[in-house]
């Protein structure tokens, strides 16, 4: 017995039978087009997430990339180190001096000639750790060696002349007697 709200309005003469008709019609086309539009958004939206997926694929294939390029580079500087220091490095078979440095929190010895030792104390020499072998290697080759790869010079001394001059300059406020005989 209810009816419909077109129904009423007609019998109120409120509107015409044609109204009523263009109304349903219009009705119509609006829900078909409604529906329509929400099709189209769910395409779009399966779109844009196919489009952030396909984003963050080709970015995650770039991280990729990247990484195996800073492991390219970091072996490829490994085996600069290497090869410098193992090209670069001082015969010690007749060593007879034993040389004593700290390494990793402890004290590893290696046996150098009395001459290698002299120079390693003053600065002119270096050592150098390749896998589980110290290696002793001119002091330039060292500073190479530090700018590819630091950890790999395992001991380096300052220059000892800068002891010398520090020395001298120490003397040097004491007045000397003229006078005095040796």
């Amino acid at each position: 017995m209810a009816k419909s709200l077109r129904d009423q309005l007609m019998k109120a003469g409120l509107a015409t039978k044609q109204q009523a008709l263009q109304a349903k019609t219009s009705n119509k086309k609006n829900k078909k087009q409604a529906k329509k539009s929400g099709e189209m958004t769910e395409q779009e939206k399966r779109r844009i997430e196919l489009e952030q997926e396909k984003q963050a694929k080709i970015e995650k294939d770039r991280e990729l990339n990247r990484k195996l390029e800073d492991e390219r580079q970091r072996k490829a500087v490994e085996a600069q180190v290497k090869q410098l220091i193992e090209a670069n490095a001082l015969s010690r078979d007749i060593g007879e001096s034993e040389y004593k440095f700290v390494y990793e929190g402890k004290i590893k010895k290696i046996y150098v000639t009395s001459e290698q030792q002299i120079k390693l104390e003053r600065g002119l020499l270096a050592l150098a750790v390749v896998g589980e072998d110290f290696l002793v290697i001119p002091a330039p080759v060292a500073s190479k060696v530090a700018e590819r790869k630091p950890e790999a010079i395992v001991m380096q001394n300052d220059k000892s002349t800068d002891l010398t001059e520090d020395e001298e300059d120490w003397y040097a406020d004491y007045q000397i007697p003229d006078d005095l005989m040796w």
